[in-house]
């Protein structure tokens, strides 16, 4: 099709889609719908076809046998009635979209079954269950760790916790997250429920994390979750589109759950427990540094201060920095009578392979080798924790009863 009626999305962005009715009695009419354009004919008043904007498929569509059908007919979509669509909405449409039919559909109310799938993307699901395994981990991990009740009191309440976290990043974020070809499609940005109720979904799901924490397992493990509550949604979700030190502040969010576990045995935060949390904290920028280096287009048009778009080279260096902390951190586990020294041993083979991605990232800095390092950092978490928990150093009965005693 020919551009020269082409337009900038960025002239819709700016407008609700209802200011392109006039009169404030339509306007009122139509709440609780949504535009759609369908093409209604082949050709602008420039004898060009309009083009539309990409980007934009929530509320643009072209659909021939729609425009031919609405062409000869009178018909009613959601609020808006059409008759001789074609003509007249051609008052109706903004510049340049004059032959293209503007029809409302209404959004309709989700299902009690259609929640589900909404609420896991609320939730961000996998994310929430990757936290929550090394929350588990950190409970593992401690000398007492064999009250079950506990264990599910812990598991229960920091999904809740990170579900709540998760949601209100959402609820904040939609005007951006309808920028990124990523995070386009997600609830909010299609309409699929309204800000008030993801509002109250994450407010639900915060208090219940925190009140089961704080009845079913300890106050500390409670205060720890709502800490990192407020540090993700309140200090980290704005902060991506002020400074780079987003991300270690991010890094601390990741870094608590860990801890966490350990609180939830122990009542206490040990050395272990800060050896937990730093170790979660290194991995986190091999891992997000090399995702934010795929994705830097799309944060660069969202406005988000990542290191992949003001700084790619501090972005491959600082991977490579942390990849290196990790071998110390890593040893330091049976100086601290954690697990035995082969987890010294195997441990440092798998740093060893992360290592060798990070360098050749800050190397080459390019597509490929960011989603090497990437998905290396996927497998290096679980194996690790997995190992640690392999080698954990078995307390003899004495030290157990003490353990015991303590908790």
């Amino acid at each position: 099709m020919s551009s020269s009626c082409t337009h900038n999305l960025s002239r819709l962005q700016n407008k609700s889609p209802l200011t392109l009715l006039q009169g404030s009695s339509r306007q009122s009419a139509l709440r609780g719908s949504r535009i759609t354009f369908t093409r209604a004919s082949f050709s602008s008043h420039n004898g060009s076809a309009a083009v539309l904007p990409t980007g934009g498929n929530n509320i643009l569509s072209r659909d021939s046998q729609d425009q031919d059908d609405s062409a000869t007919s009178s018909g009613t979509t959601g609020f808006f009635t059409t008759s001789n669509s074609a003509s007249a909405s051609s008052s109706l449409a903004p510049e340049g979209f004059q032959d293209y039919d503007i029809r409302w559909k209404e959004i309709k109310k989700p299902t009690l079954s259609g929640l589900i799938p909404i609420y896991m993307d609320l939730s961000k699901a996998r994310l929430g269950a990757l936290v929550t395994l090394t929350t588990m981990s950190g409970y593992a991990m401690t000398p007492a760790a064999s009250d079950l009740t506990t264990l599910f009191s812990l598991t229960v309440g920091t999904a809740l916790c990170i579900t709540s976290a998760n949601a209100y990043n959402q609820f904040v974020e939609p005007p951006y997250d309808a920028q990124m070809s990523r995070t386009r499609n997600r609830v909010l940005v299609r309409k699929a429920v309204s800000p008030l109720h993801a509002w109250s979904f994450a407010t639900a799901t915060g208090l219940g994390g925190v009140g089961i924490l704080a009845a079913a397992v300890n106050p500390l493990t409670a205060a720890l979750g709502a800490a990192n509550l407020v540090l993700y949604a309140g200090v980290y979700t704005p902060m991506k589109r002020m400074s780079i030190a987003n991300t270690w502040v991010g890094s601390v969010v990741g870094a608590i759950p860990p801890m966490m576990g350990w609180a939830a045995c122990t009542n206490s935060l040990d050395p272990e427990a800060w050896l937990l949390g730093l170790l979660l904290y290194a991995w986190q920028f091999p891992h997000f540094n090399s995702l934010a280096w795929n994705l830097r287009a799309d944060y660069s048009k969202a406005g988000y201060r990542m290191m992949s778009v003001t700084d790619p080279k501090l972005n491959a260096r600082v991977s490579l920095r942390y990849s290196i902390a990790l071998i110390p951190l890593v040893t330091l586990a049976p100086y601290l009578d954690m697990t035995t020294w082969w987890f010294a041993v195997d441990g440092n083979i798998v740093n060893a392979v992360m290592l060798a991605g990070a360098a050749n990232f800050w190397r080459k800095r390019d597509d490929k080798s960011a989603r090497q390092l990437f998905f290396g950092s996927l497998i290096y978490l679980p194996v690790v924790l997995a190992l640690m928990m392999l080698h954990k150093k078995v307390k003899n009965a004495e030290d157990a009863a003490e353990a015991n005693a303590a908790a």
